[in-house]
C-alpha cells in the first residue's frame, strides 16, 4: 500500500519488476517535460486560425453535400 501519495510501496515486487517500474516512471516524466511546454495547452498547437477567410467559393453548399453523399 501507498505510504504517501508520492511513494508506492515496491518491495513485493521482483528486483527486475521494480526496475522495470521505476524506468518506465522514468521514461514517463521526461515524455512529460519534452510535451508540456510551460504556458501552452494542447489547443494552443493546433492553430487554422491562418486558414480561416482563405476559401472564396461561390456555390450551394447543401447541394454539393447531397451530391456528394449520393455518391456513395
Amino acid at each position: 500500500m501507498p505510504t504517501t501519495v508520492d511513494q508506492l510501496d515496491l518491495s513485493p515486487l521482483p528486483p527486475a519488476s521494480r526496475r522495470e517500474i521505476r524506468e518506465f516512471y522514468q521514461f514517463l516524466l521526461e515524455r512529460r517535460k519534452r510535451k508540456i511546454k510551460p504556458g501552452q495547452s494542447s489547443a494552443a498547437r493546433h492553430r487554422f486560425t491562418d486558414l480561416c477567410g482563405q476559401l472564396s467559393w461561390k456555390g450551394d453548399a447543401v447541394a454539393a453535400q447531397r451530391v456528394i453523399r449520393d455518391e456513395w
